[in-house]
This record gives structure tokens, sequence and C-alpha cells, in this order.
């Protein structure tokens, strides 16, 4: 796989350029803050700026003229709000560089945030936070999220609550804005048939002009400790649907944590695909779930492995005991082992899903941004795959021991019952 991106500085902006043949560009910012550099009150903020700043800004100021800027030549656009990060990027053809660069950034460094549509974008965002309400397996995911970091800053939603919302004003949004959108605190990524470096960079300095300039040094971030946890978290939301809405979660290794690659391979062999063995035994054996499966999702300082799953009603506590059996049996002596003939199967599989993911340009852009933000180096697809193949069955079986045991558990269930009587 051909990978080839170039760092380079402009002031205290990173650009990363990554070169492809195809026929468009994608221009995309990560801003290395999201819910978890919010206070209480502030909850929801960056998320709430992910929408409105495409509501204008100095260069685009009418309402819809993001959006119609983008769609008239045929691109797409989006933005995303993470506990993080956010992101914002813009994909057109090739020969609309020039026009993806300037609206993307104008969206981090020129936003007017306009008062007259403030409160129409707070009642949106209010009914986006009832959509998630609404869905059980969001409530779950959600509760569960709560269970595992407690009543810290990653513990709360990334929207935000009803309470911040209401309270939210523009003022407040200009601050967090004013605060972590500043030039250390970004980095910006093109990737595709851009021509020449010299003239892409010339193309970032003129549309990134102000963050070029900004010698404002990046704030102090959240720092998240686990607390003492002795026994399963598990809660219960009782609501009458005809499923059993279920999310666990294992508490993990943060991102730079050299046993990650060992446990994405844990993680195949958990639940990631089709061969996995909660589809297979869950789903494909017994039918107890349409949907169940696994992930690994990791931080500059925490990390977990979710299970989430949408379980018959009345084999619940069966399921939960055979998700949990599976799950602990992986690194000890039980037929639930992980085996040298598994493990040999998860390393062919992440090779295969990473070639993949890396014919797609955001999914090539996003590694790359992402490990320029979070990570000590880009890791090229080569060397991920080096990484791997050196996993060893005792380093997989190692991390699975650590992570999969009863103190580290906690369970989110949205469902038609009283109580939780399952034994773990």
């Amino acid at each position: 796989m051909r990978f080839s991106p170039k760092v380079h500085k402009l002031g205290k902006l990173r650009v990363v350029l990554v070169p492809e043949e195809r026929e468009s560009v994608t221009v995309r910012v990560m801003v290395g803050t999201g819910s978890r550099e919010e206070s209480d009150q502030e909850a929801g903020s960056a998320h709430f700026l992910e929408h409105f700043v495409f509501r204008g800004t100095k260069k685009f100021p009418g309402m819809y003229d993001v959006t119609e800027s983008v769609e008239r030549v045929g691109g797409t656009t989006n933005a995303y709000t993470g506990q993080s990060e956010m992101g914002f990027w813009v994909k057109m053809d090739k020969g609309n560089l020039e026009l993806a660069a300037k609206i993307v950034g104008q969206l981090i460094t020129e936003p007017i945030l306009p008062t007259e549509h403030f409160d129409k974008e707070r009642r949106a965002i209010l009914e986006e936070l009832r959509i998630y309400e609404d869905r059980p397996n969001s409530k779950a995911a959600e509760e569960c999220e709560k269970l595992l970091f407690g009543k810290t800053n990653m513990g709360r939603p990334i929207i935000g609550t009803i309470k911040s919302l209401n309270e939210m004003t523009v003022g407040e949004l200009r601050k967090y804005f004013k605060k972590w959108f500043v030039a250390e605190n970004m980095v910006v990524g093109v990737v595709g048939a851009y021509g020449k470096d010299e003239e892409v960079l010339e193309i970032i300095k003129k549309e990134f002009a102000t963050l070029i300039d900004d010698n404002r040094k990046m704030p102090e971030k959240n720092k998240f400790v686990w607390d003492v946890q002795t026994e399963p978290r598990l809660k219960l939301t009782s609501r009458k649907n005809e499923q059993a809405a279920v999310v666990m979660a294992f508490r993990g290794i943060d991102m730079n944590d050299k046993r990650r690659w060992a446990l994405e391979l844990v993680n195949i062999v958990l639940g990631d695909g089709w061969i996995s063995r909660l589809f297979k035994e869950v789903r494909e054996e017994r039918g107890w779930a349409y949907a169940i499966g696994s992930d690994v999702d990791q931080f500059s300082d925490a990390g977990c492995v979710l299970i989430g799953a949408g379980l018959s009603k009345i084999n619940l506590n069966e399921a939960v005991k055979l998700i949990t059996e599976i799950s602990f049996g992986l690194a000890g002596d039980s037929k639930w082992q992980i085996t040298a003939e598994e493990l040999a199967t998860a390393k062919d599989t992440y090779k295969g899903r990473l070639a993949l993911s890396f014919d797609r340009p955001e999914e090539v852009l996003g590694s790359a941004l992402e490990d320029t933000t979070f990570r000590e180096k880009i890791y090229s697809p080569e060397e991920m795959i080096e990484k791997v193949e050196k996993v060893t069955l005792k380093e997989v079986q190692d991390i699975a021991k650590e992570i999969f045991k009863r103190e580290n558990l906690s369970i989110s269930v949205v469902g038609d019952y009283k109580k939780l009587d399952f034994k773990i």
C-alpha cells in the first residue's frame, strides 16, 4: 500500500499532505478538543460549535452559503465531535482544491456564530438529544459510559444535557472557540491528486492565514484517572421495549500502549465480525440476537473494549452469562481460550481490513491526522502490519487476562424489566 504522508509546519500549525492518484481531493482539519474539555456548565459546547459554524462565516455569510458552495460543484462536507477531538472536512473533485481549503479554513477560523440563528440550532440539537434518548441502543451506550468513566468529563454525554443546552449562550460558544481553536491544537490535512506540495502550502497559507500567525499556547487539557472498581457496575433503564439493548464495557488501555496491537487481534476474535465468537455463538448458534459485536475505543490516557447487542427479551440472562463467559475465557484454560489458529486468522483479517480502509481517502487522512494529534508518529500500513505480525499468542492471552475480568466490567441494559438479576 502506497502511503507517503509529509508533515509541514506553518508557524505552529501542522499540515499533513498525502499524495494519491484519484479524482478527488479532501481537506480536513482535526481540532484537539472535544466534550472532555468542557466544564459541566459548558457541556455540549464542542458539539454545538460543530453544527453552528456552518451557519455562516466571514466569506460565506449566509445561512446556506457554505453548504450551497459545496453542493454546487458536487462536493460533500461534514463534521463530527468526539470526546477528545473535532473534525471538519470537505471533499471535492481535484480541480476544486482551493475552494475546499477556503471552506474548511473559514469554518475553523472565521465563523460568524450568528445570534439570530442560535435558538433554531439549539432546538435542532435538543431534538437530536431526544432522538438518542428514544433509541434503546444509544441510551444503553450513554449509560454504560457513565458507569465506565464515572462522574468525570469522559462520562458525560458528548451532546451535553438538557440543562446545559438550555442555558448555553452564543457568548459562551465564542469563548470556547477562542480558547481551543488555536494553531498549536490543530492539524490540517489534504489527501488526493493535489499537484505540487509547494502549491498546496501556498493555498493553506492563504486560507488559514490567521492560524499561521497564531502564537497562542494550547490550554492545559483534561487528564483522566481511573477510580477504584472492585465489582461489576450495572444500570437498568426500564422501558417497554420488545428487545433488550445491552452495552458492556471493560476497562482497557490507552492508544499509545504497545499492547494495543495485541488487543486489536483479541477484539477480532471476540466480536468484530461474522467469524467472531460472539456473532457465531450468540447470533448464529442460538438466535438470541440479530446484531452483536465488539469494538476497541482508545484515548490518550484511557481506553475500553465495548460489546453491544440487541438481545431477545426472554434470553437476557442466558445471553449475558454466555457473553461474559466467552470474554472471561479468552485467556483462561477453557474452550474459549484463543488458539494459535484463531490468532493467525485474526492477523489475516486485520491485514485485509487495513488494505480496504486505506482504499478510502477519508480513512487515509483520518489515520494520518489522528496519529499526528495523539501519537508519537504517523504509522504506515506496512508498519501496522509489522506490529501485528509480531504479536505472539502469549501476548494476546496476557492482555486478555488483564482486561476481561469482573472488576473491569460495566453493563447497561435498556429493556422491559423491573430489575437485573443475572449473575456474573
